[in-house]
């Protein structure tokens, strides 16, 4: 028999397998659980020692839960929404969700044993009802891509007085709302990620504005406006000021690992 043979299998039956194995069958209160929102990640991007802050929607008690350089990069990236040149882990969680047609319906943390956080991702396949054990952080990253609510157990929420002094683990976005598009400086994180040290990098983009226009996307590395090479926020603002009142803009920019150009029209 020809050693390269395989046997496929339905995708449906595979993945209905990878359920069975990590689901657990025990029922939670979700009506107890309070609903979330991510509000800062802090510490240092370089050290990779840093703490996700959630926040009570409805309130001001917060959940700081301690997570990795990797796992903090991939939760900033699903929070500015930024499209990465191959799919990261959870994007490709997702793409496969898709491809199934399951959705996720929240995302929970649990209950806190032994120094160690847990959550649950509940996913809902047509009448069918998934619960999957996973890390917060993973779950976290899982609900920002798909806009799934994230709540956690109330007996695990602290109350608020005023956030620890730390750094922003990444930096904080820099708007030019007359172009449409909202960018941040490339830290050492972001750099290694993306293979890229200069520019500014462009974490979102304005639907039917000038940048949407002109074809930019959120994950491309701005490299130069007009005649004005970009290495940093400061001189991005600084080339916006000299063209300002301009209504064209002709930019170069990164992405995919090549260098393109682009015009932006108002």
């Amino acid at each position: 028999m020809p050693m390269n043979r395989r046997f496929k299998l339905p995708a449906a039956l595979v993945f209905g397998s990878l359920l069975v194995f990590f689901t657990f069958c025990s029922s939670r209160d979700d009506n107890k659980a309070i609903l979330m929102k991510v509000k800062s990640i802090r510490g240092s991007a370089e050290s990779g020692e840093m703490i996700l802050v959630l926040r009570e929607d409805q309130g001001d008690r917060i959940l700081p839960l301690s997570v990795g350089g990797e796992q903090a990069l991939a939760i900033h990236l699903g929070q500015q929404h930024v499209t990465t040149p191959r799919p990261m882990t959870h994007d490709l969680i997702v793409n496969i969700f898709k491809s199934l047609t399951i959705e996720v319906e929240r995302i929970t943390i649990t209950e806190l044993k032994g120094g160690t956080y847990y959550a649950e991702i509940v996913l809902q396949n047509g009448s069918k009802t998934y619960r999957i054990d996973a890390r917060p952080s993973d779950a976290i990253a899982l609900s920002l891509r798909v806009d799934a609510p994230i709540y956690a157990m109330p007996n695990l929420l602290m109350e608020f007085s005023e956030e620890p002094e730390a750094s922003n683990a990444f930096s904080s976005q820099t708007e030019a709302e007359s172009w449409g598009m909202t960018v941040q400086a490339i830290t050492p994180a972001l750099a290694e990620f993306f293979g890229e040290k200069e520019g500014v990098l462009i974490s979102s983009v304005w639907e039917e504005s000038p940048a949407e226009n002109s074809g930019l996307q959120a994950g491309d590395i701005l490299l130069q406006i007009e005649q004005s090479r970009i290495h940093n926020v400061t001189e991005f603002l600084a080339a916006l000021a000299l063209h300002d009142g301009s209504n064209s803009l002709r930019l170069e920019y990164w992405r995919d690992g090549q260098k393109a150009q682009a015009t932006m029209q108002k």
